[in-house]
């Protein structure tokens, strides 16, 4: 036995060193500790019975003596623990009573029989019989629980103490893996009961707040989490996790960029600057080597119809935030008046944008146009607000405009025909890079009454069938249909399959053949028609074949009087 006993703490000093070079701990835990940390509620004996030696985590008074395996680790005790091996095994012992211990949960700390757990774990055994007592705790204990875990399980019982959470909304856990974050739900409660308070004008109780917050913030940033598959992405997080993680990130972007955020958009944009999935970090690398690689011209990482692979078009509207681009000149506010027809169709939040450079050092008065631009939102009774932003416009306006369902832009300077004009064109860039549509406006306003559909069977014409008739669906707008084609038999082809998918809402439909080349037939059947707006598919070629033979959207831009809304 005494042999044993030598072995045993040859074995506490190496698992000892291992734990100080792995930064481990291999300490007993203490049931002071613990109960202290989890709010004892009640106690009951559950008698004799057989409980497995890999649940004992803890003792109550001898934790000093032993390490998290309940190997020796005092030289002193080789005489007590040699003789109680001795009475554990000798032949004609009487044998020892059970030991006793508590329960947490699905873990146990030893009150009376530390030796005997030593020894009996050093033989093998795996179950000792034990006088059992049940602490009854808020949140229960596992035999696997790291000290992290217990941390988090002695924060998550105050969080349960001071919100009564699980009393007010039984059934629910919120569980989380960093520490420190509980306090943060509690703040979040507490500041929604006072804004509560102020919108209600009278004293909330508190037990309304924890389920006003329940149901009207928690629940339905976790039913973003869950369409959006989010936990995909981060699969050692939680809900609660991804709860706190999605405000933090909408209340950062709503301080760096000046505009309200909604909390579906904060969600999506972080999984693309934070998703942790292979495949996720392997297209961040993938484009961020694209980019270094390949002038700013040239790069297109848009994908069609990603902008509304989220959305539930048969409760939501597909435009609900417009980004509205100006230059702060007098000239470029027509734009606001076209946001506005499309605001009040949709109930859409203006985002205006003005980004200055140095030529506008001094020009502006941020003050006067801020105030214009509220008084005339306010005028119609739409929701928006008004930022200045420095930098270089194409690129502003397009990392901006991921928060965002549609662009509205000034048509002042269209793509030029010239190889070098195009390449250099900021709205070239805008047109190419943008995921999202751009509605362009160049001197008349459209009230999107009769639509001019050009349709050309590309993924991106796909996206304008998509908006044509999600508009005059809804909203009850004509829409005539025109395929261009240098072949008939391809066009019709092409004209029967839109019509199919567009139904009774064609008012008219016609297949030209593209003698006078296809931007022009575009105009001319747009004024023939009385069209107001044309929607069109944006650019077709790859990148570098658009640069250098141009394009059909470019021509209909320089030709246009109407609005065009371009689709991506």
């Amino acid at each position: 036995a005494i042999e044993d006993f030598h072995s045993a703490r040859a074995k506490a000093r190496l698992q000892r060193l291992w734990a100080s070079v792995t930064g481990k701990s291999d300490e007993l835990l203490q049931y002071d500790d613990i109960t202290r940390k989890m709010h004892i509620e009640g106690l009951s004996s559950k008698g004799i019975k057989e409980i497995p030696l890999d649940a004992i985590v803890g003792s109550v008074n001898r934790y000093q003596d032993f390490d998290k395996d309940f190997l020796p680790l005092r030289n002193e005790d080789v005489e007590r623990w040699a003789r109680v091996k001795a009475m554990m095994t000798s032949p004609g012992s009487p044998g020892l009573p059970p030991i006793r211990v508590y329960q947490i949960g699905e873990a146990y700390f030893v009150l009376d029989g530390n030796h005997r757990v030593s020894i009996a774990k050093q033989m093998g055994i795996e179950k000792l019989e034990a006088h059992v007592v049940e602490i009854k705790t808020k949140v229960p204990l596992s035999p696997d629980d790291s000290p992290e875990d217990i941390i988090l399980k002695a924060e998550y019982t105050d969080f349960l103490q001071a919100t009564r959470f699980d009393e007010i909304v039984p059934g629910v856990a919120l569980k989380l893996t960093f520490p420190g974050q509980y306090n943060t739900l509690e703040e979040h409660i507490r500041v929604h009961r006072h804004y509560m308070g102020l919108e209600q004008e009278r004293e909330i109780p508190w037990d309304e707040a924890v389920r006003h917050w329940f149901d009207n913030v928690y629940q339905p940033i976790v039913e973003i989490i869950q369409q959006q598959n989010i936990l995909k992405e981060f699969p050692d997080k939680t809900e609660t996790d991804l709860y706190i993680w999605v405000l933090d990130h909408q209340t950062y972007m709503q301080e760096e960029l000046g505009w309200s955020i909604r909390p579906e958009k904060a969600a999506a944009d972080l999984v693309v600057v934070r998703g942790r999935r292979f495949i996720q970090i392997v297209q961040r690398k993938f484009e961020d080597f694209l980019r270094f690689l390949l002038p700013k011209q040239l790069e297109d990482f848009s994908k069609s119809g990603e902008w509304h692979v989220q959305k539930q078009i048969e409760n939501q509207n597909l435009f609900e935030d417009i980004l509205l681009a100006i230059d702060g000149r007098a000239e470029g506010w027509v734009t606001l008046e076209q946001a506005i027809i499309v605001a009040e169709l949709e109930g859409s939040e203006i985002k205006g944008l003005i980004v200055e450079g140095k030529a506008d050092s001094g020009y502006l008065n941020h003050e006067d146009l801020e105030r214009a631009f509220i008084e005339r939102l306010s005028q119609s009774g739409i929701k928006g607000n008004l930022v200045f932003a420095h930098g270089k416009i194409a690129e502003t306006i397009l990392d901006r405009s991921q928060f965002n369902d549609l662009i509205v832009l000034k048509l002042s300077h269209p793509p030029k025909p010239e190889f070098l004009s195009r390449l250099k064109s900021g709205m070239r860039t805008i047109i190419r890079q943008s995921s999202r549509p751009i509605l362009v406006v160049r001197e008349q306003v459209s009230t999107m009454n009769h639509l001019l559909l050009a349709y050309d069977g590309s993924a991106k014409g796909e996206e304008a069938l998509f908006i044509g008739k999600y508009l005059c669906q809804k909203y009850h707008k004509h829409i005539s249909l025109l395929v261009v084609s240098d072949k008939a038999e391809q066009g019709n082809v092409l004209l029967e399959q839109a019509k199919e998918y567009l139904g009774d809402i064609c008012v008219s439909s016609i297949m030209r053949e593209a003698t006078e080349g296809i931007s022009q037939t575009i105009l001319e059947e747009a004024k023939s028609r009385d069209a107001d707006m044309i929607l069109m598919g944006g650019y077709g070629f790859p990148p570098l074949l658009e640069v250098f033979f141009g394009s059909t959207v470019d021509d209909v831009l320089r030709g246009t009087q109407i609005p065009v809304v371009i689709c991506q």
